[in-house]
């Protein structure tokens, strides 16, 4: 079975499990939650997201949550790589997080995940792109990896705010594709990332 695969599955089928006590208490929450982005890649700037997805609570401290992430992202011209475009990823992650109850309000966590990051580049309508002889540049979808540190503070027995800091770790071949139809080429683009960001949690 693919890794990617396994990323994906494992903490579903945790979910499907999971079920069995909902009677006994909240288990399941919907999340929403804007973020920025501060790509590892220097000529790739600061940019911002958002994420939407759900949680299972499987006990007190132990939890699975699926989420999928979107950001924009500028991106400067680097010799023999990337032209002047927009650089968007979106990752579809799973990750499981460690809660730890400080009080009935407050709860910091970790948290540790991967899933598929899919990935497109837009070249920019500045510059000559005739002149360049490039058609587009696309990237390679494929897996990736995060984790990091949050914390949740109660509003009500229904809502929840929550703070996030953490890595995504991504890297990819890139492939410059011409207008005279010459030879492809392939680069490597490092599309790892810190974020921060502060959601909603909905307890259903």
């Amino acid at each position: 079975m693919p890794r990617f695969f396994k990323l994906i599955v494992i903490p579903l089928l945790l979910m499907a499990l999971a079920t069995t006590g909902f009677a006994q208490f909240r288990r399941l929450s919907f999340f929403i939650n804007a973020a920025g982005f501060f790509p590892s890649q220097k000529n790739i700037n600061t940019g911002y997201g958002s994420g939407i997805g759900g949680v299972i609570y499987l006990n007190p401290n132990i939890s699975v949550s699926l989420e999928w992430k979107y950001n924009r992202l500028s991106v400067d011209k680097e010799e023999g790589k990337f032209l002047d475009g927009t650089l968007t990823v979106t990752p579809l992650v799973a990750s499981v997080h460690y809660n730890i109850s400080v009080s009935e309000t407050f709860s910091p966590y970790v948290f540790a995940g991967g899933g598929l990051f899919f990935s497109t580049f837009r070249l920019s309508e500045r510059g000559d792109l005739e002149e360049a002889n490039v058609r587009r540049q696309e990237i390679k979808n494929g897996l990736g990896f995060y984790g990091g540190v949050g914390s949740t503070i109660k509003l009500n027995n229904r809502l929840s705010l929550f703070f996030e800091g953490l890595y995504l770790r991504r890297t990819a071949d890139a492939e410059t594709i011409y207008l005279d139809n010459s030879p492809s080429t392939t680069f490597r683009v490092n599309l790892s990332s810190f974020s921060i960001l502060i959601g909603l949690n909905y307890f259903y």
